[in-house]
């Protein structure tokens, strides 16, 4: 039987160190958040884009062919915890693609070496690189959705204290570039510009 996958990309934050809406600032011409959507869209029978409401018209108005929706209402705000449950409240799924719009280097071949490492058993496939955890561009089974809202209503909001409790592989990748956040201006002078 065929996994279904869909794509969940992360926009819903505030961009406060940044001064502007991320998702928006450009790339060799492109938003930043069209590469996020062109490194899972092959893979995905949807796309679902998780932000706050006040950007749901901008994406619209960029052209975004997806699915745009906000935190569901209980969990609001709460950051990309809730951002990855909302998508799994409203979209039923095998597996969940996760990336951030922050992330203007990643690519398809990362994605395509997540999920090659898909195992039975395993709730979760995430990314090590130069030693850290990137739980943000990950692979999240379906049925993890109720530890995420456990953890939620109890106002736990990490997405790590999440992964102590699944069983996780843990993929080691050499491609830090892929990996590369843009949070502020001074990354954006750094890495873009």
């Amino acid at each position: 039987m065929e996994m279904e996958f869909i794509g969940v990309i992360l926009a819903g934050g505030q961009s406060r160190r940044f001064g502007s809406p991320k998702a928006f600032a450009k790339r060799e011409g492109n938003s930043f958040y069209t590469y996020s959507a062109k490194a899972l869209e092959s893979y995905t029978s949807k796309l679902v884009l998780v932000t706050n409401p006040k950007l749901s018209p901008v994406f619209s108005q960029e052209g975004f062919t997806g699915e745009i929706i906000s935190d569901c209402t209980e969990y609001a705000g709460q950051g990309p915890l809730a951002g990855i449950y909302s998508a799994m409240e409203k979209y039923s799924a095998d597996w969940y693609i996760v990336s951030p719009i922050d992330v203007p280097f990643i690519d398809q071949a990362v994605i395509e070496l997540l999920l090659s490492n898909i195992e039975p058993n395993v709730d979760a496939v995430i990314p090590v690189v130069a030693g850290k955890k990137q739980p943000l561009i990950a692979l999240y089974h379906h049925n993890v959705k109720g530890l995420i809202k456990s953890k939620l209503d109890r106002g736990l909001r990490s997405v790590e204290k999440v992964l102590e409790d699944l069983n996780v592989h843990y993929l080691s990748i050499k491609d830090e570039q892929a990996f590369i956040n843009v949070n502020s201006q001074v990354d954006y002078e750094k890495y873009i510009k």
